[in-house]
């Protein structure tokens, strides 16, 4: 390739991050990489493969010319094509005359009706691991792909892998939040449900909203009648909610709840499992998922997914999400049999000992000594979950991080919250160790997440161990408190920045403070001072300073331990009282 062609090149390579970074949704983000890519190469035509966790095969995610739609989902098996060959060495292949080559797989050629003429396949690695192949066939004004086109994909493919990742760890928190947002809006519509009502009913369009579809239904299986029954549906047609004795009617149906596998069909135009009568509904996508669902180690029925509103088949997080939300409608299921008030009850007190048992495990287990610093905390819910939480984020060299936040409100909904607000702050700690980006970009994504109006507030300091340096960010959290024993020095560790939920362009502060050594700080919630205070934040600062400087020979495991025990001496009014969380660190 001639230098003129490298200098334009160069300089387009300037807005690759940008246009990249842009992106949004994955599928967007993909078709951007791929469109940087085919101007950039100049080629015919591109692909981004990516791997398949399960069978490590590759498939086609999108494609870009050479009859992409033919080939969008084609699955490349392990080893087989020049793809393959790159997947297994790691290492960018050139293949100007690939129909000579025995290594190339004719069956995308043919399944497309189109003919590759050359071939550059490159790997798309993040820290050592493969997670797909980038490739471009057909150069266009030139006999081949040459080195600088391998060098210029090569470049591509890096950033993209990194992009790739980072939204590929979005996406796996928002299908998290959609399962959390999906669960809490059926347990609503069961708690407030009537023993006449069919839940069922009443839970299709949460189902359809939080599982991006258009169709849903729920058929329940009638041992006696040896029938089926459309218990509930949505977008499908009136003659459907009736009974089905006839299981050639219900082929998928039938499959599942004889089988208790769960199905997830990509197209069913390629699917033979099934009768010409399924290929035949009329679905306006190929797609779909169909669920069992359990009770008692009972199949009772199936749920039933269709119709992706993206247009796009179902993937693996869709059946992650699916499955966990077919889960609790079998819980729907039994209080439809039973229809008493105290068997719900006792069922909602389970749960909740269930989620606030897996809500300690999410806090983290502080290690004793952190680069000779001692680190002790304790958390107490005010109900039996709560939305205090804290974390610790170790970095390279002598740095780490902590962190101490406090979701408005108490109970469910709090906690809910809480999982969301943790995963998308640890998500952003691996970008940006700087708290006043890091409570940036986590507050651009809290807020897209945030429901009924929730927030968090938040306070995250970044530790120097090295230069004896604290730098740290506040997100419309209380003061925290820095004490010098030498001289019973208190500094009121404080920066402007709004609650994290609210403003998504808000911008945080930073500032930072030199520490000694025996200095001592501690982080909390306000919980704390108004438990100490008896409602007054400013009595219970006071009150916890002076306990501080008394404990200063015990600090810090021996004060984390005598509030645990104070706390616990003392009778807790649990619809006033907020959740109560402190940790201590000295230097």
């Amino acid at each position: 390739m001639s230098s003129k062609n490298q200098e334009i090149n160069l300089a387009q390579i300037s807005s690759i991050n940008k246009r990249i970074n842009s992106t949004m949704s994955l599928n967007g983000l993909l078709s951007a990489i791929l469109d940087i890519t085919k101007t950039m190469i100049n080629s015919e035509g591109a692909s981004i493969l990516l791997t398949d966790p399960v069978s490590d095969d590759l498939y086609f995610y999108v494609v870009r010319g050479g009859g992409d739609e033919e080939i969008m989902g084609e699955t490349v098996p392990q080893g087989k094509g020049i793809a393959g060959s790159v997947m297994i060495t790691g290492e960018p292949l050139i293949v100007n005359d690939p129909q000579n080559d025995e290594r190339f797989y004719r069956e995308i050629d043919n399944k497309s009706r189109f003919q590759t003429k050359n071939i550059l396949c490159v790997p798309m690695k993040v820290i050592g691991t493969l997670i797909g192949v980038l490739e471009v066939v057909n150069a266009i004004d030139r006999e081949g792909f040459e080195e600088w086109d391998q060098q210029l994909l090569s470049y591509i493919a890096d950033q993209a892998a990194i992009a790739i990742t980072n939204r590929q760890l979005y996406d796996d928190l928002s299908t998290r939040l959609r399962e959390l947002t999906t669960l809490y809006e059926i347990s609503q519509t069961l708690a407030h449900a009537q023993p006449e009502d069919n839940i069922f009913s009443q839970i299709m369009e949460p189902l359809a909203k939080n599982l991006g579809v258009s169709r849903v239904s729920i058929a329940l299986r009638d041992d006696e009648l040896e029938a089926y029954t459309i218990v509930a549906s949505m977008n499908l047609p009136e003659n459907i909610n009736m009974t089905i004795s006839d299981y050639s009617e219900a082929p998928v149906i039938h499959h599942v709840c004889t089988t208790g596998d769960p199905l997830l069909v990509s197209d069913i135009n390629k699917e033979t499992s099934f009768n010409q009568s399924v290929k035949n509904r009329d679905y306006n996508t190929p797609s779909f998922m169909s669920l069992p669902l359990r009770h008692k180690n009972r199949i009772i029925g199936v749920l039933n997914l269709s119709d992706k509103i993206d247009n796009r088949h179902f993937t693996a997080f869709d059946f992650r999400a699916a499955s966990t939300i077919a889960n609790h409608i079998t819980e729907a299921y039994q209080n439809t049999i039973y229809y008493q008030t105290m068997e719900a009850q006792r069922r909602l007190a389970q749960e909740i000992d269930i989620a606030s048992e897996i809500q300690k495990r999410i806090l983290p287990a502080l290690p004793l000594k952190i680069h000779s610093h001692s680190l002790a905390a304790f958390n107490k819910p005010a109900k039996e979950v709560g939305g205090d939480f804290y974390d610790y984020f170790p970095f390279e060299g002598d740095k780490f991080g902590i962190l101490v936040a406090d979701i408005s409100g108490k109970g469910i909904p709090a906690a809910l919250f809480m999982g969301t607000a943790r995963n998308v702050i640890r998500a952003e700690s691996r970008m940006s160790i700087q708290p006043g980006n890091m409570l940036a970009h986590s507050n651009r994504y809290i807020c897209e997440d945030s429901e009924y109006g929730m927030f968090v507030t938040a306070f995250y300091m970044l530790v120097d161990s090295h230069n004896n340096l604290i730098t740290y960010g506040n997100a419309g959290h209380n003061d925290q408190i820095l004490l010098r024993p030498a001289n019973r020095e208190v500094v009121r560790l404080n920066a402007a920045g709004p609650a994290m939920g609210i403003n998504p362009g808000a911008l945080f502060e930073e500032k930072a403070i030199f520490f000694n050594e025996g200095d001592i700080v501690l982080l909390f919630t306000d919980g704390v001072l108004e438990y100490l205070g008896e409602g007054d934040i400013d009595i219970g600062e006071e009150k916890l300073i002076n306990m501080a400087f008394e404990a200063v020979d015990q600090m810090p495991s021996g004060f984390i331990s005598k509030m645990e025990q104070f706390l616990h001496s003392h009778r807790i009014d649990k619809d006033v009282m907020d959740d109560f969380t402190i940790l201590a660190i000295k230097f």
